[in-house]
């Protein structure tokens, strides 16, 4: 009995909900829709950058601008653009938090699986995307 009381004492207590965190993805996923990415872009701070892991080991880095214009043009093509996130691990700490997470993306043909990781920091009052790094799968 001893044991088991010692070994209920390691357990690390479930993680705390973000409410601030999780309202941040939820505009993040839910506003990427090509009818309402320019409220989409407003998620982001100004200095914002996205890097993706190419497979052939470089690496691509985009500004805010070319992040937008590149989603914006794939929302143009009228396929119907989807994104879902998955195993979601948040880190929040004061004005920072960090996001990681599987994610799926699909345009209707082609079905993508990858991995992220985004950065958020309190901006006037809320929280807004710094940074997003993802890789897809092989």
């Amino acid at each position: 009995m001893h044991d088991d009381a010692r070994m209920q004492s390691q357990t690390t207590p479930a993680p705390t909900r973000d409410r601030d965190v999780e309202a941040l993805l939820d505009d993040y996923i839910g506003l990427y829709r090509g009818d309402t990415l320019e409220r989409w872009r407003t998620l982001f701070v100004a200095s914002f950058v996205a890097s993706a892991a190419n497979a052939d080991g470089t690496v691509t880095s985009w500004t805010l601008s070319e992040f937008y214009e590149r989603q914006r043009r794939s929302f143009a093509t009228g396929k119907p653009i989807r994104e879902v996130l998955e195993n979601v691990e948040i880190d929040r700490d004061g004005p920072l938090a960090a996001v990681r997470s599987r994610f799926v993306w699909s345009d209707g043909e082609v079905t993508r699986h990858g991995r992220l990781m985004l950065l958020a920091i309190a901006d006037r009052g809320s929280l807004r995307i710094q940074s997003l790094l993802f890789s897809y799968a092989p």
